[in-house]
């Protein structure tokens, strides 16, 4: 999706960034809309078409994670949803189930603004073509034992996906990724990025930056197929709460 045809909601109770970030993403080429807090947000979010999300995570009213639960009960999907805020005491697992792609720590420069936001519109057809510039220090491994794309071993999202995963795993660690999948036989060779992992389960969720061409095919149209709302599936049903 283009600039130009992408309309993106800003959410924060500081009006000065709400109004810098409104500015920024105008001169980038996109329609904003704006609103002071959650409450005012899903009212827009339920009568207007919106192609990306940007939200503070704590604000009066209704906060950031509270808007994003109002909106997976309403059935509001929004392709993308990207959390901005200085405080990190969010559940991740449970955020990048119910749809949130990234979180940025303030202050946020507008070149990363526009990047994120960017990125989070472009087909990942297209995202996922460019191997990583450093080479991923660490492989991690495993075997799938299930016959559906979706199951208690390993789900995919529309960015990612969650696996049980016998290594202890870092937020933020860059991994080189091979599953094996047993029934049909087949391979998931990936690099991505650990957003979360859950030290009690082992289970792991990571984002992709690269797919290997001999795999990138059947994990993109398993994507289309299933069209999931999950980001990164939580691996638990329903999505854990706060």
């Amino acid at each position: 999706m283009t600039a130009p045809l992408a309309t993106v909601l800003v959410v924060d109770d500081e009006p000065e960034l709400l109004e810098i970030f409104e500015a920024w993403l105008e001169r980038a080429g996109y329609r904003v809309l704006t609103a002071p807090n959650g409450a005012e947000a899903l009212a827009i979010l339920t009568t207007q078409k919106i192609d990306a999300l940007v939200s503070d995570i704590r604000m009066p009213i209704m906060d950031g994670p509270s808007l994003v639960r109002a909106m997976h009960n309403a059935g509001i999907t929004t392709p993308t949803i990207v959390f901005v805020s200085g405080f990190g005491d969010i559940n991740l697992r449970e955020m990048h189930a119910l749809g949130v792609e990234t979180t940025l720590e303030k202050p946020v420069n507008r070149k990363t603004l526009i990047a994120v936001v960017e990125d989070s519109l472009t087909g990942r057809e297209k995202l996922w073509l460019t191997p990583l510039p450093i080479p991923c220090r660490r492989r991690v491994e495993a075997e799938i034992l299930q016959s559906t794309i979706s199951g208690p071993h390993f789900d995919l999202g529309r960015g990612g996906c969650c696996f049980a995963s016998t290594e202890s795993l870092a937020r933020h660690e860059t991994i080189q990724l091979t599953l094996r999948f047993s029934d049909p036989p087949r391979r998931l060779n990936a690099q991505g990025e650990v957003r979360w992992y859950d030290p009690g389960s082992r289970y792991a969720g990571v984002a992709f930056r690269y797919l290997d061409p001999d795999c990138r095919s059947w994990i993109i149209s398993a994507i289309e197929t299933a069209n999931p709302r999950s980001f990164i599936p939580s691996g638990l049903t329903p999505p854990p709460a706060t």
